[in-house]
This record gives C-alpha cells, structure tokens and sequence, in this order.
C-alpha cells in the first residue's frame, strides 16, 4: 500500500473536540463578515441581527436539534422585519448537520419547519414586495434549505451503509473462522478419538492393530497442530492470500485418506488444476465427508472420486458402506453438511448429501471453476 492511500485524510485526522473548535472559529468569523456587511446596507441593528443568527452554529456538532431551531427563529425575525434575505444561508448549516446526524423521521421534520418558516417569514415582510421578488425570495430559501439537507441526507445514508457493511464483514469473517477452526480441529479430533477407542478395544487381542492405529492418531494429531498454526498465520495477516498460497489441496488428498481410519478408494483426476481456491474448498468437503465416516460409520468402507465435468467444473463424490460394528465414538454433530454447503455455495456450485438403499451414505458436490469463480 503505498504513502498517499494509508495516510488518512486530513478532515479524518481530526477529534470531536478539535471539530468543536473549527466551528467556533467559522461561526464568529462568519457572524463578523455577514454582520459588517449587513451594517453597511441596513445599520447597526441589522447588523447585529446578522452576527447573532451566526453564532449558534459554533455548537451545531453538539446540540443540532436545538441549534437548527434557534437559527431558524433568528433568521425568521431577521427575514421579516430587517428583509434579510442571507439569513436562511445559517439555517442551511444547521439543516445539514440535523440531516447527517439524526434519524430520517426527525430530519424531515426539521426541513418541514424550516420550509415553512420561510412562509411566514415573508408574510411577515412589513413593506411592500413586489410578487417577483417574493418568488425569488421563496426559490432562494428553499434551496439555502433543500440542498445541505440533501447532501446531510446522502451523507448519513452513505455512513448507515458503510457500517452496515462493516458489521456484515465481521460476520462474514467469524463465519470463515468457524468454518475454518470446523474443518481444521473436528475431522482431526474426531479422527483421534474413533481411533483411540479402536485401540482400547484390540489392544489385547492384537497388539500390532493397536500400534497402528496409535500411530494414526499421533499423526492426527501432528497435522491438527500443523493446520492450527496455519490458520493463526492467516488469521494473524489477513488478506495477503496466505489461505490460499499455504492451504491443502489436491496433492494432499492421498495423505488425508490414509489417516483418516475407514479404507478409503481414491480417484482424483486433477488435470486441468484447479483454481487455489477451488482446491481448497475440494479438500475442505472431501475431509468434513470423510470425518462424517468416520464419525457415524467406524471403520466402514468409503469411496472417495473427483473427477471433471466439461471444461470448467469438477465432481466430488464421497460414498461409504454401512456403519461399520466395530466400536466408534458418534459425538452429536450438524455444522458438517452446513459447512460442504457453504463452501459448495461460495465457488458457485452445488451439494446433496443422504442416506443410499443399501445403507451407506452419498456425498456429491459439482464446483465450478471457470474465469469467474478462478479469482
């Protein structure tokens, strides 16, 4: 990121109170100027009614309501007996403070006050004003009025949207997390305690089963730990395409089927590669389908195939027999099928999972990875 876009601009650098002070400095200098020059056109009394109106503003950040009011009864005295007809131009600040930070309801009011006041102000005019002259006086107000709230208006949509989007990004990103620490911890750990219980279960009659299954779980384990650092790295330096550049994909799958625990037949037909992200989210649905065997179906037998569909989408099919007897630990789950969906959902493709006839159970997902879902 380079000097001019990380340095912020300078009306963002400024505090509430150093914002206070701006306006105090503005509205004193502004009631000097519109004060003097309407003390050459129309005397001392007009002038002070010029600088007077001006002052409230100094504090329009702090109390826009009440300020908005005061300014408005000002410029209304000073339209209808001095026929000033610059004093709408401080009812315009005060609009536009009203209408950037209040609500929508309250803002429209404001500007239906201040509109008619503009009314009565000049029905209160004590000498005579040719029609002409009232139309412009009107047209003149009205847009003194009219355009800062508009711009006020736009200003608080503008900020409303802003946080609203700034609230669903760190939704969206807690949502990754879950679906991130889901993926990374629950296949592992489920792993290590199928595998564990299996070899409480043999450790007597066969003691090399036994090994090996501990072994199994101790490379569970290393790999958790591997993938959990991983995912720190990321989530430590957000957007730098660590996920992508680091994250498991098709290369990995062998390894992932051989310690899952159940026998599992893979078929991978790689060629094109996929995009990183497409990897990803195959490895990611692939292994949550493989933790649900594990999880629900022991040792079963499983298939695991991915293969092409035309040009641009993969098949991901992942299809065990039925529940296994030999012992296994069924911890109560439902965030796995979301999860395949989820990620299924953010390449722009599809998921089905259910039970088969013969009582195994059928996982298939279609990604696709043209130009659009590649980025």
């Amino acid at each position: 990121m380079g000097d001019g876009e990380s340095r912020p601009l300078v009306a963002r650098r400024l505090r509430d109170g150093q914002w206070h002070g701006v306006d105090t400095v503005a509205a004193v200098l502004l009631a000097l100027a519109f004060g003097a020059s309407e003390t050459r056109s129309g005397g001392w009394g007009a002038g002070a009614v010029a600088a007077v109106v001006w002052l409230p503003v100094a504090v329009r950040r702090r109390w826009s309501v009440p300020v908005l009011y005061t300014v408005l009864a000002g410029a209304t005295f000073a339209m209808a007996f001095t026929g000033w007809e610059e004093s709408w131009v401080p009812v315009g600040a005060a609009l536009y403070t009203v209408a950037a930070r209040e609500p929508r309801r309250r803002s429209a009011t404001a500007l239906g006050c201040s509109l008619g006041a503009v009314a009565a102000a000049m029905a209160l005019v004590p000498r005579p004003v040719p029609a002409s002259e009232v139309a412009w006086g009107v047209v003149f107000a009205s847009l003194m009025m009219t355009l800062p709230w508009l711009v006020g208006t736009a200003l608080r949509e503008q900020r409303s949207y802003a946080e609203l989007a700034a609230r669903q990004a760190v939704t969206d990103e807690r949502l990754r997390i879950a679906r991130e620490l889901h993926d990374v911890v629950a296949h592992h750990l489920t792993v290590i305690a199928v595998r564990a219980e299996v070899a409480r279960a043999v450790a007597s009659t066969n003691p090399h089963e036994a090994e090996r299954t501990l072994a199994l779980v101790g490379t569970a384990g290393r790999t958790a730990l591997t993938e959990m650092r991983r995912m720190l790295g990321v989530l430590r330096s957000p957007g730098d395409g660590a996920e992508l550049g680091s994250a498991p994909g098709l290369a990995d799958l062998p390894a992932l089927a051989d310690r899952a625990g159940p026998r599992v037949a893979l078929s991978v037909d790689p060629d094109p590669p996929l995009p990183p992200g497409v990897e990803l989210a195959v490895y990611r649905i692939v292994q949550e389908a493989l933790t649900n065997v594990v999880r629900h179906a022991g040792s079963a037998d499983c298939r695991v195939n991915l293969s092409r569909i035309g040009p641009e989408a993969v098949e991901i099919e992942v299809v065990n027999d039925a529940p296994s007897r030999l012992p296994s630990l069924r911890p109560g789950g439902g965030h796995g099928l979301i999860g395949m969906r989820e990620r299924a959902a953010m390449c722009g493709g599809t998921l089905s999972a259910g039970p088969l006839a013969t009582g195994g159970f059928r996982v298939h997902a279609r990604l696709p990875f043209g130009s659009r879902t590649a980025q």
